[in-house]
């Protein structure tokens, strides 16, 4: 008897399901990415902007980067803490929405492949 026969795979019609998923799902989740990046670098102000209440202020150093900040953090939080907030800040940037959006849709993407392949 031929073995191939008694093992069954994919359906064509599932792993085409599968393969068009997970190109959707690769295919705006980088546009969406690229989208998210553009649409923050093109509102985005400089290092040296007016406030809404007409005061001006300097971005190049915010407030989490002082080094009392960091002190009063690691003081009331410990270690895990200044960890913590230094992750939010980073996560709320532009750039790192984009990355981690197109790190997920491209892991959602491979995970459609390899259910296409089951």
């Amino acid at each position: 008897m031929n073995d191939k026969a008694a093992i069954p795979g994919p359906s064509p019609r599932r792993r085409k399901f599968f393969n068009t998923l997970g190109i959707l799902v690769f295919v705006l989740g980088v546009g969406t990415a690229g989208f998210v990046d553009w649409n923050g670098h093109h509102h985005s102000n400089g290092p040296g902007t007016s406030t809404a209440d007409g005061n001006w202020q300097d971005g190049s150093l915010s407030l989490q980067d002082s080094k009392k900040s960091s002190r009063d953090i690691e003081l009331y939080n410990g270690k895990v803490g200044l960890l913590v907030v230094r992750l939010r800040d980073w996560a709320g940037q532009p750039e790192s929405l984009a990355i981690i959006i197109a790190t997920i849709s491209t892991l959602a993407a491979l995970a459609c492949f390899f259910a296409a392949d089951l």
